[in-house]
């Protein structure tokens, strides 16, 4: 169970007030280092930023320096792929007050060069599993300058350390779910553990899922766009968070970065 989960009509308020409570926290150790949540532009270490806020989880969304850059990486031109993937642990440590999240929390997704810069994004993890639909990009211009950085965290996510439900129990509900949406010819091509951030009522409430990724046994039609299907479980109480269609020009499969060995040939 989140640590933000409304089990039930009695514990509702007692869950809501937790909630509250955590921000008011998040709150004041952000007041700490002197910087207002919301506020368009913040003081951090005598530089000037200009942020912008998620309304619910009080996580910055985009962030730039005023007359400055985040970050400059001396040597950029000679560096690859496996020098280059570690600058995001410099510039998450570097404002680490203000995203409030670790480095280590971070992995990366993807790191390609274009033009002489170069683009990174990386996913958000907790207890080594990825929080769903979180990220941080940012580039890395010719000169090494990173200018800005955007991203989606959750700097309060948190799960149990195990399902109640195995993974053959969240199975049979996600095909009972396919039943519905009359897509009984679909096999699961992949699937994953991870934390799945319910929006709701002003909080965020953090479960932990099941993600399976169906996709039809034989060819649908040339001109369908439709392919598969995403289906989230909950693992504590077997509750369908999320259902959603995968499209063939998106790929496959959530996370997008997930690519079944049968699809990669």
């Amino acid at each position: 169970m989140s640590r933000c989960s409304v089990p039930d009509r009695r514990g509702a308020a007692v869950a809501g007030l937790a909630c509250l409570l955590l921000l008011a926290v998040c709150d004041r150790t952000l007041a700490s280092e002197g910087i207002v949540v919301g506020a368009p532009r913040v003081l951090l270490n005598g530089q000037t930023l200009d942020v912008t806020w998620d309304e619910i989880t009080n996580a910055p969304l985009t962030v730039s320096a005023v007359g400055s850059d985040l970050l400059v990486v001396k040597g950029i031109e000679g560096m690859g792929r496996g020098e280059v993937q570690d600058i995001g642990t410099l510039l998450v440590n570097k404002y680490r007050q203000l995203l409030r999240v670790r480095p280590e929390h971070l992995v990366l997704r993807k790191a390609e060069k274009s033009g002489g810069s170069w683009f990174l994004s990386y996913r958000q993890t907790v207890r080594g599993l990825a929080v769903y639909d979180s990220s941080l990009g940012f580039s890395i211009d010719p000169e090494g300058r990173v200018r800005s950085l955007g991203a989606i965290l959750y700097p309060d996510a948190r799960v149990s350390a195990g399902s109640r439900l195995d993974r053959a129990q969240a199975l049979k509900i996600a095909r009972a779910k396919l039943r519905d949406t009359d897509e009984l010819d679909h096999e699961v091509s992949a699937e994953s553990v991870a934390i799945y951030p319910e929006r709701r009522a002003g909080a965020v409430e953090y479960h932990r899922v099941y993600i399976f990724n169906f996709f039809a046994r034989k060819e649908t039609h040339p001109g369908s766009v439709a392919n598969g299907r995403a289906i989230f479980v909950d693992g504590s109480t077997g509750r369908i968070l999320k259902s959603q269609p995968l499209f063939k020009p998106l790929g496959c499969c959530l996370p997008v970065d997930w690519t079944p060995e049968e699809l990669k040939r």
